[in-house]
C-alpha cells in the first residue's frame, strides 16, 4: 500500500489523537494534583510544574503534534518518499510521546504520596538549592522560604498520624541542614543574612511549631523526632564548629521547654529536649565553641526557670530540672572550665558584672562559664519561689545541695579562686535561707560544703560576704524578663517572702565561730560525699528513665 496516498488521513490521524490523549490525561492529571497536594501545601502545584518528567511530556507531544501538523501542510509539495519517510518519523514521535505520558502519569501517581512528595521535595533541598532560595526568599517575600514546603507537608501528615512520613521528612530536613552547615562559613550564618535568617526561622520557629503540633495530636514519636532533629543540627554546628548552629537549636529546644503543657506527652517530650540541649552544649563545651555554649546555656536556664514560674501547685514534676541541677550544668561547666579557664585571667575579672572580663558588646569565656552559674541561680530560684508562692515541694533539695556542691567540685583544679567563692557564697546563703524557710520549703538541703573545700576557704568566703565584697542575691533574686541573650540583665530583683529569725550576716558570724572553733557537726567523710554525690547522680537518671518507662 503506497503510503503516501493516504498522508492527510493519517497526519490528521495522528495529530488529532494526540491533542486529544494530551488534552484529557493532562486535564485528569492536573485535577488530581490538585487535589491529592491539596492537604499537604497549596504551594506543591508549583513543584510539579517545574518537575523534569512534565516538562518533557509536554515538549515531546508539542514537538509529535507539530510535525504531524507540518506533514499535514506540506503534503503534496514534496514527492512520496520525504512524505512516507515524514509519516514514519511522525509516527516514532508520536510512540514516543505515549511513553513519556505513560512515565509522566506514573511519577505523578507516585509523588501523591507522602513519601513520593517528600523525596521530591528532597531533590530541591541541596545546599546550593537551599541558599538560593533563601537569597530569593530574601529579596522577594513573595518567595518561599527553603523549608516551608517540606515542613508543610510534614504538618499535614501529623494530623494525618503518619508517624512513619513524618519521621521520613524531618529524617530529610536533618540530613540537608547538615550538608548545608558543611558548606556554609561562618559569616553566611550571621544574623541578617538570608542563610542564616533561614537557619534561624527553621530552629527557633518552624520547628518547634511542629514539635507542638505533634505533641497537641498526640504523636509523641513525631515529637521526640522533632526533639532529635534539633539535637542533630546543633551537633552539626559542633562538628563543623559554627557557633550560631550551637545557639539556635538549644534555643527551639528551650522553647519547647517552656511552651508544652503538663501532661504525661508534654512532659516526656520536654525531657527529651532538656536532655537533647545538654547533650549539645557539653559537646559544644569540650569543643571549645564557648560563645555558642554560653549563650545557649544562658537561653536554657532561663527557659527552665520561666517553665518552673508558670506552674501551679498540680504541676510540680521535677525529674529533669533536678538533673539538670545535679548534672547537666555541672557537666557543662566541667567542660568549659577545661577549655576556656586558660584565657581568663581570674585576678582582674569581675564575676559579679553582667559583662565579666570585657565591654558590654563583647562575649568573652568568663562570661560563658558565667551563664552557667546564672542559670543555676535562676533555676533555684524558681524553685524557691515556686514553693513559697503554692506551698508544695518541686525539687529534691538534697538533689540540688548536691548539684552547688558538684560545681565547686569542677572548679576545684581551675585557677579560678574569685569565680569559685562566688559559688561558695551563694551556697552558703542558700543553707541560710533552707534555715529561715518555713517547713516544708527547702526541705532537707545541705549541701556539705565542708567535705569539698577546706574550713579555712569557707571562713574566707563568709569574711568576703561580711565585707559585701561578694553578692549571692544578685541572681539568685533576679527574674530575667526578656530574651538573656539579646538583651541581659534585663529584669527585675525580688526578695523572697520569708520570715527571718536571723539576719544572714548573724548566722555567717555563727558560721564562722563555728568553723573557727573546729566543730565538726557530724559532717561525712570526703570519700563517702564523693560517693553520695555519685549515687544521687545515679539514682535521679534511674528514677527519670522509670518514669520515662512507665509513662
Amino acid at each position: 500500500m503506497d503510503l503516501s496516498a493516504v498522508g492527510t488521513s493519517i497526519f490528521s490521524t495522528l495529530a488529532g489523537i494526540q491533542a486529544s490523549i494530551f488534552a484529557i490525561v493532562f486535564s485528569v492529571v492536573i485535577l488530581g494534583v490538585q487535589l491529592s497536594t491539596s492537604q499537604y501545601s497549596p504551594r506543591l502545584p508549583d513543584l510539579f510544574r517545574s518537575d523534569t518528567i512534565y516538562l518533557r511530556t509536554v515538549g515531546v507531544f508539542a514537538v509529535s503534534i507539530g510535525i504531524s501538523l507540518l506533514g499535514l501542510f506540506a503534503y503534496g509539495y514534496v514527492d512520496g518518499f520525504w512524505i512516507e519517510l515524514w509519516m514514519y518519523f511522525s509516527g516514532l514521535l508520536a510512540i514516543v510521546a505515549f511513553v513519556s505520558l505513560f512515565d509522566f502519569v506514573d511519577r505523578t501517581l507516585e509523588q501523591s504520596t507522602p513519601e513520593g512528595i517528600l523525596d521530591r521535595l528532597e531533590d530541591d533541598l541541596t545546599a546550593s538549592q537551599i541558599i538560593d532560595q533563601a537569597e530569593a526568599s530574601s529579596d522577594d517575600h513573595r518567595e518561599p522560604d527553603p523549608f516551608l514546603v517540606v515542613l508543610s507537608v510534614i504538618n499535614s501528615q501529623i494530623n494525618e498520624r503518619d508517624a512513619a512520613a513524618v519521621y521520613l521528612g524531618l529524617d530529610i530536613i536533618s540530613r540537608r541542614v547538615t550538608e548545608l552547615l558543611a558548606e556554609c562559613s561562618v559569616e553566611m550564618l550571621e544574623e541578617d543574612t538570608p542563610v542564616g535568617d533561614s537557619l534561624e526561622d527553621l530552629c527557633t520557629n518552624r520547628l518547634t511549631s511542629t514539635g507542638e503540633t505533634a505533641v497537641a495530636t498526640e504523636l509523641e514519636e513525631g515529637a521526640t523526632e522533632v526533639v532529635s532533629t534539633l539535637e542533630t543540627i546543633g551537633q552539626a554546628g559542633v562538628d563543623e564548629s559554627l557557633d550560631r548552629p550551637v545557639l539556635l537549636p538549644v534555643q527551639g529546644l528551650s522553647d519547647l521547654v517552656l511552651d508544652l503543657d503538663y501532661d504525661g506527652i508534654d512532659e516526656r517530650v520536654r525531657g527529651e529536649a532538656i536532655e537533647s540541649s545538654k547533650d549539645v552544649l557539653q559537646n559544644a563545651a569540650e569543643a571549645g565553641l564557648w560563645k555558642g555554649t554560653g549563650k545557649a546555656t544562658r537561653y536554657l536556664g532561663w527557659q527552665l526557670a520561666n517553665s518552673v514560674h508558670v506552674r501551679d501547685e498540680n504541676q510540680n514534676y521535677d525529674r529533669r530540672y533536678t538533673s539538670a541541677i545535679i548534672n547537666y550544668f555541672p557537666g557543662i561547666l566541667r567542660e568549659l572550665v577545661d577549655s576556656t579557664a586558660d584565657a581568663i585571667d581570674d585576678d582582674t575579672t569581675n564575676w559579679s558584672s553582667p559583662y565579666p572580663g570585657l565591654a558590654h558588646d563583647s562575649y568573652s569565656e568568663a562570661r560563658a562559664l558565667q551563664a552557667v552559674y546564672i542559670s543555676v541561680a535562676e533555676l533555684t530560684g524558681a524553685f524557691l519561689r515556686y514553693e513559697l508562692k503554692t506551698g508544695v515541694n518541686f525539687p529534691d533539695w538534697g538533689h540540688v545541695g548536691y548539684g552547688w556542691v558538684k560545681a565547686v567540685s569542677e572548679l576545684s583544679d581551675s585557677e579560678l579562686d574569685s569565680f569559685k567563692q562566688l559559688w561558695i557564697g551563694t551556697t552558703l546563703y542558700l543553707e541560710y535561707l533552707s534555715n529561715e524557710t518555713p517547713d516544708g520549703v527547702m526541705e532537707e538541703f545541705n549541701p556539705m560544703l565542708r567535705r569539698e573545700v577546706s574550713d579555712d576557704e569557707i571562713i574566707a568566703v563568709i569574711e568576703q560576704l561580711l565585707a559585701e565584697e561578694i553578692d549571692p542575691t544578685q541572681w539568685l533574686n533576679f527574674r530575667q524578663t526578656v530574651d538573656p541573650v539579646e538583651m541581659p540583665q534585663t529584669g527585675y530583683r525580688y526578695a523572697f517572702d520569708i520570715d527571718t529569725d536571723e539576719s544572714f550576716e548573724d548566722w555567717l558570724s555563727h558560721r564562722q565561730d563555728v568553723l573557727a572553733a573546729g566543730i565538726g557537726g557530724g559532717f561525712v567523710g570526703q570519700s563517702e560525699f564523693a560517693e553520695m554525690i555519685q549515687e544521687e547522680v545515679e539514682s535521679a537518671e534511674q528514677d527519670t528513665a522509670e518514669d520515662e518507662d512507665s509513662g
